[in-house]
Parts: C-alpha cells; structure tokens; sequence
C-alpha cells in the first residue's frame, strides 16, 4: 500500500509540473550602444508583423529586438518608451534590453519586454 501511495503521489506530481502553463523565460541583453531604431506606422506593409526595432551595437549583424504586432502579441512599447530608447540611441547612452522569445509561424523572434538605460 505504500508503495502504490507513493507512486500515485508521483504521478500527480509530474502531472500538475506537465500540465502547468510556464512563462517565458526573461532574458538579458549586454549592455551596449543602440545602433539602429525603426518605428513603422500603421500604413507600412510590415506593421501587422511589428510596430518597430532596435538593433544592439554587439549583435547588430545577427539579431534584432522587436515590440507589438503578431511577432510581439502583447509585447507593445509605450510612445513614452519608444521615445526614451530614441534619446539613447541619440545621446550615445547604452542600454540593457529585457526580451522574451515569441514564435509566429515557425520564426522565433526576440521581443523587448523592458529595458536599462545607462550613461556610458
């Protein structure tokens, strides 16, 4: 009897880790420069997949970091922070991206979820 006790408790156990739902794991960009910031407005052909980009100094070959629309659903930027990153990028400040990865249609992107902004 114990040991079938145990081994319902185990079963259990593994089915409540299974069938929890699990967040997306936050991840951290180095602290760097921003080499390149794009806005699209509504009338862009792309503003359904995304509402804007930044490209990171340190990856700017491989990667980008994108906000809002099917790619980023729920990852949306305020005007408010759009227009802190663009004062980065312009006053040569560097910054530390917090992203989640976000799949659409086979393609995994990487979606801004916060941000530091630091003096150089």
């Amino acid at each position: 009897m114990v040991r079938s006790t145990a081994l319902l408790t185990a079963c259990v156990t593994a089915a409540t880790a299974l069938a929890a739902p699990r967040a997306a794991r936050a991840e951290t960009t180095a602290t760097t420069s921003i080499a390149q910031v794009m806005v699209l407005e509504p009338g862009d052909k792309n503003y359904r997949l995304f509402h804007g980009a930044i490209w990171l100094e340190y990856d700017k070959e491989k990667v980008n970091y994108r906000w809002g629309g099917l790619a980023c659903k729920g990852r949306e930027l305020s005007d408010s922070s759009i227009q802190l990153l663009f004062a980065a990028f312009k006053s040569e400040y560097s910054v530390t991206l917090e992203y989640a990865i976000s799949e659409h249609k086979g393609k995994d992107y990487r979606c801004i979820t916060g941000f530091t902004v630091a003096k150089s």
